[in-house]
């Protein structure tokens, strides 16, 4: 189980990382911009959370075979 919580944390940490270096090409100053960032790290916190329970799925998919 460390191992997908290790996955998660990896996956968000790149995530979080490349969604404010690309955020930062566009340069803005609205209170949309607050809006932006706020669902945007939802989701991304949410995607991670997917692709680290892909990951478990197919690892338990692959024991059961």
């Amino acid at each position: 189980m460390s191992k997908y919580i290790s996955k998660f944390f990896l996956t968000l940490l790149a995530s979080v990382i490349l969604f404010f270096v690309f955020s930062g090409l566009f340069d803005g100053g609205d209170h949309i911009e607050t809006w932006i960032f706020t669902f945007g790290t939802i989701i991304i916190i949410l995607l991670t959370f997917l692709i680290a329970l892909m990951y478990y799925l197919i690892d338990l998919i692959k024991r059961k075979s």
